[in-house]
């Protein structure tokens, strides 16, 4: 089976042994993304999420998708209790195409500052 592992150099470079996305037929997985490298990146959960989906748009862009192809999220945040505002930020930005998803808490992330990360699990168009 083949892959295309992929970065994309408009976005933050992956800071360790791992690409922005890894492709296998229409499947595409994105990486843990977090708003590290973002003006956003010191500011609350909402901002954060925006930041982070952002980025997923310019990389389902670039493989001929949106988020209305995501079929599955996996967020870590580091307080449950901001949930809610991120929650708010997807319900804007998945418009009704809401995706199967999972939420838990995690005792820290990369730096002191981001309060989530997201992956993804999209289907691309034949």
């Amino acid at each position: 089976m083949d892959f295309e592992r992929k970065n994309y150099p408009e976005l933050p470079q992956p800071a360790g042994a791992f690409h922005h996305s890894v492709r296998s037929g229409n499947m595409l997985f994105i990486a843990g993304s977090t708003a590290g490298g973002t003006d956003a990146a010191t500011g609350d959960i909402a901002a954060q999420t925006e930041a982070i989906l952002d980025k997923f748009e310019h990389i389902l862009k670039a493989n001929g998708a949106t988020l209305a192809n995501v079929i599955k999220v996996t967020s870590f945040v580091t307080d449950l209790r901001e949930g809610p505002a991120a929650g708010e930020v997807r319900l804007k930005r998945f418009a009704g195409n809401f995706p199967a998803s999972t939420q838990v808490q995690v005792a820290a992330l990369g730096t002191p500052d981001l309060k989530i990360e997201i992956d993804a699990i999209a289907i691309l168009p034949d």
